[in-house]
């Protein structure tokens, strides 16, 4: 046996307690500190390239999908309702204004006044000695004169009228 440290059997020498042994690689306390490390190809869970490209494609999609779900389909329908409330404001304002017209229209037939002015309107109410007459509108005459001396006149002073009132 030589002291030099070389091997003379092929029986293995068993491991000494007493040499140090190879101590794991010391902890990374950052948040992405173990995530960065590579894994052992033993310890992998999707053992193939191909396959977890198509888990992390899947990933992706569902990622998405649930964004949409939380993010884009509520804002989307959060517009929706808000311009729906803008018109259905827009309705309240309008019902509103004919509420009070019709509190201002309440309010007048509670006086004496309105109601007398309510009763000549709606059934033609008179009061003693007073005489009611219903004047129609005149219709409209045909303006067809005959040809000759007073006619022609007469239809161009018409015809002049006619315009007149109609100009203001």
């Amino acid at each position: 046996m030589s002291s030099g440290g070389h091997k003379t059997s092929a029986i293995p020498r068993p491991k000494d307690a007493t040499r140090a042994r190879p101590q794991p690689p010391a902890r990374d306390d950052t948040l992405f500190g173990d995530l960065t490390r590579p894994i052992a190809q033993e310890k992998q869970l999707v053992k193939g390239r191909g396959k977890r490209g198509v888990i992390a494609l899947a990933a992706t999609v569902i990622t998405a999908a649930l964004i949409a779900a939380l993010f884009v389909l509520p804002v989307k329908a959060w517009l929706r309702q808000r311009a729906d409330l803008q018109r259905k404001e827009g309705e309240v304002a309008a019902l509103d204004q004919a509420n009070a017209d019709l509190d201002n229209q309440v309010a007048r037939l509670n006086t004496k006044d309105g109601i007398e002015e309510a009763a000549r309107e709606e059934i033609g109410y008179v009061q003693r000695g007073e005489i009611r007459l219903t004047v129609l509108a005149a219709p409209a005459a045909p303006i067809t004169m005959p040809s000759g001396w007073p006619y022609d006149v007469v239809a161009q002073i018409v015809a002049a009228r006619a315009q007149g009132s109609t100009s203001p």
